[in-house]
């Protein structure tokens, strides 16, 4: 394994990767055997969203030195952190911070004012952060007035230094209330840059029931959720991100990625009737205290593509898992057939364990305050004809943080429910001329002892790219492996 690592660290040296950038590479490069040309990071993220410790906080923490702020993209429920806390002189007022979210470099967020919570009740607002009331949920709604006037909630969207969402006070001011003891109000050096928080004062009152500080929950909108928008901001930043270079990052694969994203899938609404919906788009909070590599792979997960690294551009790109009618026509697709192949063809299907029939996705779905809603997705119910006679049931549990509607996460498990079911992957050898593909790129293979000779009109067998390497063969030349998994068309269907 040192070898490997000294390999990879040998070729981020050799294309002047630094920083984030370098280490992310060095720890895929690891495994590499052959110096690599470019390749999917192929790993899907199956986990549970992060806990709040981690940084992707959906309920309010206590005071804790290990707390780290989420960055918020989309719409998101989010608690937060208890970072200060203020009693006036006369040990009957109290003022606590919530820091809710990092501010996002590019992008702006909005609190929702009529989906704030306190206690798990909808907050109702009247001027400068009076809350008047808290609403439940039940049939019909009931509005508790009680403790009207005893509580406010000043919302903040960055920074203590500008007046609040829904008040003309700065938070500076809001903490130097002259209740609150001189020693310990704010003064001009509490900024509370790039952050978003709420501050509460809870004026006790054992009758009307205020008599510590409730659970805030607050829905944060963050006007940044186009997927290749949020990987940009996301890979380049310093702050909360990966700090890689724009020098080192493919634009171009962004911007078709957002442009793939912004379709309008049609659905049918619960009740009946058409409606549509964007394909793609990011909600929810990213965990600063994840690794890098694992936050690109959640946002990725969930715009259904791979990130893809090229170590002879030194770039980070995006490969949407996407039909190749979309960009070329199967004529253009590179073929791989006797001209051009070295040796043999390594053919390995996917184990019989790998191969579902059910698919269990976990969101946090938007109706419910983003709580996690769970949607079952049965084979049988979209392509019974590739299903084996007496076929046991074999089902995958997918998680989606950053999705938050039932039509998302369907169309994102069913994709990934079909192509589960393509289940041969190859290995082969080219001659250099093969250096021109790209981790991602749809090929063609023609093979007369597999039949792949006479399939798609004589065109050859249709796979996907996952990986390409420069290798030198042992008469002095060069050529290229290749890696790479079995294609179906219609696993793109809308």
């Amino acid at each position: 394994m040192a070898i490997f690592t000294a390999i990879a660290a040998y070729v981020v040296a050799a294309i002047g990767i630094t920083g984030t950038a370098a280490t992310i590479f060095t720890a895929i490069g690891a495994t590499i055997l052959s110096v690599g040309a470019s390749r999917l990071l192929m790993k899907r993220q199956m986990g549970k969203a992060s806990g709040g410790g981690s940084g992707g906080a959906r309920i309010q923490l206590p005071p804790a030195t290990e707390n780290k702020l989420p960055v918020v993209y989309g719409s998101a429920y989010i608690g937060g952190s208890v970072t200060d806390a203020k009693i006036s002189s006369d040990n009957k007022t109290m003022w606590y911070c919530v820091a809710m979210a990092e501010v996002t470099d590019t992008g702006g967020y909005t609190f929702d004012t009529s989906n704030i919570y306190y206690n798990g009740l909808r907050v109702q607002f009247g001027s400068e952060g009076v809350v008047t009331g808290l609403t439940n949920n039940t049939t019909p709604a009931t509005t508790d007035t009680k403790m009207s006037g005893q509580i406010r909630i000043y919302l903040f969207q960055n920074g203590a230094t500008s007046a609040g969402q829904n008040t003309t006070q700065t938070a500076q001011q809001v903490m130097q209330d002259t209740e609150i003891p001189a020693g310990q109000r704010w003064t001009s050096t509490d900024l509370m840059s790039d952050c978003a928080f709420a501050i509460i004062k809870v004026k006790y009152n054992a009758e009307k029931g205020t008599t510590s500080l409730g659970g805030l929950t607050a829905r944060v909108t963050n006007s940044l959720d186009a997927p290749g928008d949020v990987l940009n901001d996301y890979m380049q930043n310093t702050r909360y991100g990966c700090a890689i270079p724009a020098a080192q990052i493919d634009s171009a694969s962004l911007t078709a990625l957002d442009l793939y994203s912004n379709y309008l899938l049609p659905f049918t609404l619960p009740g009946g009737g058409p409606s549509s919906q964007k394909r793609y788009r990011i909600n929810g909070p990213i965990a600063t205290g994840n690794d890098c590599l694992t936050n690109l792979q959640i946002l990725v997960d969930s715009c259904d593509s791979w990130l893809q690294y090229s170590e002879f551009l030194g770039k980070w790109s995006v490969v949407i898992n996407q039909s190749y009618t979309d960009y070329t026509t199967i004529d253009n697709l590179f073929l791989v057939d006797s001209n051009n192949i070295v040796g043999g063809i390594n053919v390995a299907p996917i184990n019989l364990n790998e191969t579902f029939n059910q698919l269990e996705v976990a969101y946090p779905n938007e109706s419910i305050r983003d709580q996690t809603d769970y949607q079952l997705i049965k084979l049988e119910d979209y392509a019974v004809s590739v299903m084996s006679p007496n076929e046991a049931t074999n089902k995958l549990d997918v998680d989606y943080p950053v999705v938050n509607t039932s039509v998302q996460s369907v169309y994102l498990g069913v994709r990934r429910l079909l192509q589960s079911r393509e289940d041969v992957t190859i290995t082969l050898q080219l001659d250099y001329s093969g250096i021109q593909i790209e981790a991602g790129d749809v090929i063609r293979v023609k093979n007369e002892v597999y039949g792949w000779d006479v399939l798609n009109g004589s065109r050859g067998k249709l796979f996907r790219i996952a990986n390409v390497a420069e290798e030198k063969y042992s008469d002095g030349s060069l050529g290229v492996r290749l890696t790479a998994f079995e294609y179906n068309d219609t696993v793109y269907s809308d």
